[in-house]
């Protein structure tokens, strides 16, 4: 069945907890989680949050946001998740594509994105025009069974206390967390100006726990937290730690670290954690990594459309015709339509496994198809369900035509095969394209038929056809 993207509803919030944890364990998740950040967004987040669905069972996720904080105006982010087991049927590119141009309407320049550090994922990133950023480790930390160090005294002036303990008044808290917020190592710098906004979507966030945030203060001012959060029963997560400027280095910041991971492992422990319990922390040797995330980017995001875009959650249908005859018709997801050309997205439409020794197509692929108005061509870049680029088939055919939800598309039967490493450049069917007889009925698209041909091989032979597509 078909993978259809939509506008999360409340209903779902169940449902994508159980994406987020399966697909991502070591994040802290809730059902409150989700709809308190929806319901309290502020405006100039554009915050928006999709779901893929797949027989009537949500198994993908994403959100999309503008950083309305950052320092530098423009910078978009998304990531999809997908439910195990239902990768590679198009409900990440589907999600991913559908966030980009949210966020290009919103007005994004780069969008950020995170994906596991594993070669599929990365390989799906690059593929989608994403480069490369900075990484994170998750950290595994046995908070029930491991043996913790004994409490250290305080340092002279040194006191430890709960974040519960400014329940009345918090606002040193968002102080503390608007000095050192700017000083995170980020793709994205921050600057925090807004105390309401942050007592609504951080001190008040359904998975913010004040009883484990730990503050340590120096002559009764803060001088370090480090903020927890929880889902109330499997995971805890350190959100942040930060120091302020001030009381940076120091034999101090040791004992500080020991004994947040002294407190959290005693027995009396509000928040029960079971021994596999995932989470992130840098406070003891004995910590194993649990899992590291890249933040690959993508500049450049295109602009809205200037003409009007087919509504997404129907999408359009090409219909690809050949010497007056329908030779196949499917669905497909609108990805981008510039006025000149219309570039979509659908699974391998044709029914089984297609194998023309050079390259296999099979169900569970993903094409990613360009048509133009104007150009006598159609490229189609090909890709596993996991992302994995096969190459470029090209098609040459008369210029597109959309109208009424329909992708008009002659095929000229001459093709163009590109590898994915440039390496076999392969022209393909001149024999059926001379047997045709469009020579003699149409000379002119015929020409046309045979520059277009030549003009995509000596393009894919020199520098490749990647800035064509871009």
């Amino acid at each position: 069945m078909t993978v259809i993207v939509r506008d999360f509803r409340p209903s779902d919030a169940q449902a994508w907890t159980r994406v987020r944890r399966a697909a991502v364990p070591y994040l802290v998740s809730t059902p409150e989680q989700v709809t308190h950040d929806l319901a309290h967004a502020h405006p100039d987040r554009h915050y928006r949050l999709l779901v893929a669905e797949r027989d009537g069972e949500v198994i993908g996720t994403a959100q999309a946001q503008i950083a309305h904080e950052s320092t530098e105006p423009g910078q978009g982010s998304c990531t999809p998740h997908v439910l195990p087991g239902h990768t590679g049927r198009g409900a990440g590119s589907l999600l991913l594509s559908t966030a980009e141009e949210h966020l290009a309407q919103a007005g994004a320049a780069v969008v950020h994105a995170w994906v596991l550090d594993t070669p599929q994922s990365l390989e799906f990133a690059r593929g989608r025009g994403y480069r490369p950023g900075r990484s994170a480790h998750f950290q595994h930390l046995d908070l029930a069974g491991a043996s913790l160090p004994p409490l250290q005294e305080a340092p002279a002036g040194v006191e430890l206390r709960s974040g519960a303990d400014f329940a009345d008044d918090p606002r040193p808290l968002f102080e503390a967390d608007a000095e050192v917020t700017p000083d995170e190592p980020t793709d994205v710098p921050t600057e925090l100006d807004d105390y309401e906004d942050w007592l609504t979507n951080t001190w008040r966030h359904p998975t913010f726990d004040a009883a484990l945030t730990t503050v340590v203060l120096v002559d009764g001012r803060v001088a370090a937290f480090s903020a927890a959060g929880t889902d109330g029963s499997r995971t805890y997560s350190s959100n942040m730690t930060g120091t302020l400027r001030a009381f940076r280095g120091g034999v101090w910041r040791s004992w500080r670290r020991t004994t947040r991971c002294t407190g959290l492992g005693r027995p009396d422990t509000r928040t029960p954690t079971p021994p596999t319990t995932p989470a992130t922390a840098r406070c003891w040797p004995s910590t194993r990594r649990s899992a590291t995330r890249s933040a690959p980017r993508r500049s450049a995001m295109p602009a809205p459309s200037a003409e009007p875009r087919a509504p997404r959650s129907k999408g359009l249908v090409v219909a690809l015709t050949k010497a007056g005859r329908t030779k196949i018709r499917y669905p497909a997801e609108l990805v981008r339509d510039d006025g000149t050309r219309v570039t979509v997205r659908a699974p391998w439409a044709a029914p089984g496994v297609r194998d023309f020794g050079f390259v296999r197509f099979e169900p569970g692929d993903v094409l990613t198809e360009h048509y133009w108005r104007d150009r006598w061509f159609a490229v189609k870049e090909v890709r596993t369900g996991d992302g994995e680029l096969k190459g470029w088939y090209c098609d040459i055919t008369r210029p597109a035509v959309l109208a009424d939800g329909v992708l008009a598309v002659e095929d000229l039967d001459l093709d163009l095969w590109v590898s994915a490493d440039g390496s076999s450049v392969l022209r393909l069917d001149e024999d059926e394209f001379e047997a045709s007889g469009l020579a003699g009925r149409d000379p002119g698209a015929a020409g046309a038929a045979a520059r277009a041909l030549d003009e995509l091989e000596a393009l894919a032979r020199a520098e490749g056809l990647a800035g064509l597509l871009t």
